[in-house]
């Protein structure tokens, strides 16, 4: 039994939707308690906000594609699929090389420089944890996004009439007559 492809879609879209509301709140989070954050460990984490609201529009869209037709064109969903998926893994990679890998139980002040991606709250353990955490939920995040942008591209040979490489090669009635 073959799943429909609108319903794989769907799914991902609604993963991505909840996704990006934890994110959003976790990410939230940590600028609401930022004391004397650090300006590169905040450009960072205002660029995972940033990706957070890109989500959003593209979750929002996509979810209304189902409902209404005219969002469904794949000239409008490629290029919001695309472009949420390179802005996620820009921010994935970004938070993930600021943060590094780390026991947020225990942080020694030594082992790490002073523009450090958790320095700059009342509680680095706290902050540590959740910048953590938005980084495993924005590799997810992409993931669904990057879920959902093949099976746009799919729908959008389909709909645009097969593949595009069989129209570059003869058939094989021109190679017969031809010899």
């Amino acid at each position: 039994m073959m799943v429909p492809i609108n319903l794989v879609k769907m799914i991902l879209r609604c993963v991505a939707l909840l996704i990006t509301l934890l994110l959003t709140a976790m990410i939230g989070n940590v600028i609401a308690t930022n004391i004397d954050g650090v300006a590169s460990a905040t450009a960072a984490i205002n660029f995972i906000m940033f990706v957070t609201v890109v989500s959003w529009i593209v979750c929002i869209v996509g979810i209304g594609a189902f409902f209404a037709s005219v969002l469904a064109n794949p000239m409008i969903q490629t290029p919001l699929d695309g472009a949420a998926v390179l802005f996620t893994l820009i921010g994935a990679i970004a938070v993930s090389a600021k943060l590094r890998m780390v026991d947020c139980g225990d942080i020694d002040a030594k082992k790490f420089p002073n523009d450090w991606i958790a320095w700059g709250s009342g509680s680095d353990e706290k902050r540590c944890r959740e910048l953590q955490a938005s980084a495993v939920f924005t590799w997810f995040l992409l993931v669904c996004f990057s879920g959902s942008l093949f099976f746009t591209l799919k729908g959008a040979r389909e709909h645009l009439g097969g593949s595009f490489r069989a129209a570059s090669r003869p058939s094989m009635s021109q190679l017969s007559s031809s010899v």
